[in-house]
């Protein structure tokens, strides 16, 4: 299990460190961008090409970042509190460390597609180009929606297994 902890932390700092930069390089060239600036894009279906729709004052630039290591600080949250769960005496102790691996691959993943969508966030603010949103978006909500989907179907699948097991 320690090797599992050891694991979760090594992707934990790799989701972070791309935000940090991306914040570093944010604060480094915060006068120089315009004021006002794009901070959100869309697509123009006219040119079907990525615009900025949202066009507002530089200091919500920040905006990616507050979100990106939010949504970390929480899914890790989460990550901590399942580590924490003690098991039930309905379920045995290889089922319940599978239960907390399973949960902490899916807290994982989501960190790492977290930190890549807001990484290529940041990158648009920054150079005030949305063009890679439009080549990064539709590929990583393509990986995260089986993510999503695949927790709670994992959950009941689980819950039937191990309610067909304290039966027997």
């Amino acid at each position: 299990m320690k090797a599992l902890k050891r694991t979760h932390i090594i992707i934990l700092l790799l989701c972070l460190i791309p935000l940090l930069i991306g914040l570093v390089w944010f604060i480094i060239r915060y006068d120089s961008l315009p004021n006002p600036m794009g901070i959100h894009f869309g697509f123009d279906e006219k040119t079907h090409e990525s615009i900025f729709d949202v066009i507002d004052n530089k200091i919500f630039g920040i905006y990616p970042f507050v979100a990106g290591f939010g949504l970390i600080g929480l899914l890790s949250l989460c990550g901590f509190f399942v580590r924490r769960v003690k098991p039930s005496p309905k379920v045995t102790e290889k089922g319940h460390s599978v239960m907390q691996q399973f949960i902490l691959f899916i807290v994982d993943a989501n960190n790492i597609i977290i930190s890549i969508y807001f990484t290529v966030w940041t990158y648009c603010i920054v150079t005030q180009r949305p063009r890679a949103m439009k080549m990064w978006g539709t590929p990583l909500a393509l990986v995260w929606l089986p993510l999503l989907l695949g927790f709670p179907i994992a959950f009941v699948v689980m819950r039937i297994v191990f309610s067909k097991k304290k039966e027997q």
